[in-house]
């Protein structure tokens, strides 16, 4: 399947901007556990979303981290020297439904339709259901959005990106400014 290019995005194969990744300073000096012990301010450093509590166990509830990729919330972004590698789990199952079933849809959920830009130092990822049987079970179901909109607000100036989906994870590779923000040319 050919990879849509969206404005704004490099030519390059991801595979190439990936192996063009520099580790940075503090990458290089500090482990991921002083790090966490250090602490960070929002915009230092590595960012995971991930679901704060995972309560409720059994056929009846929705996994909570299923539920949260269906928002768009399950990512996290790496910061190195060059570039921050965003990574964002799409969803993977559709939620429990008699719906479901009396309409024969899978269990697997199709790969979302998606778009990316970049603009303003902040990356939009915006995704949505494929089929028009999908969105309509999504209307009628608790905590499954046909669409989300994830924003992603980078702290250095950014000029380009490149991505990739594969096995529902969107990987893109978001490059850094050649000067800082704060610089004047």
């Amino acid at each position: 399947m050919p990879v849509e290019h969206f404005p704004g995005e490099s030519a390059e194969e991801f595979e190439a901007a990936v192996a063009r990744l520099k580790p940075s300073a503090r990458r290089a000096n500090l482990t991921a556990g002083v790090r966490r012990l250090l602490g960070r301010n929002r915009h230092d450093g590595d960012l995971q979303r991930v679901v704060a509590f995972d309560g409720f166990r059994s056929d009846l509830f929705d996994e909570k981290t299923e539920r949260d990729r269906r928002y768009g919330t399950v990512y996290s972004v790496t910061e190195w020297k060059n570039a921050y590698m965003v990574r964002l789990e799409m969803p993977r199952r559709l939620p429990a439904s008699s719906l479901k079933e009396a309409w024969g849809l899978p269990d697997a959920m199709p790969d979302y339709t998606y778009s990316l830009d970049l603009q303003n130092q902040v990356l939009a990822i915006q995704a949505s259901v494929p089929s028009e049987a999908i969105r309509r079970l999504a209307y009628v179901s608790s905590s499954f959005p046909a669409d989300f909109l994830t924003r992603i607000d980078f702290a250095r100036a950014v000029s380009g990106f490149v991505h990739r989906l594969e096995e529902k994870i969107l990987e893109v590779v978001v490059f850094k400014s050649e000067s800082r923000p704060d610089q004047k040319r």
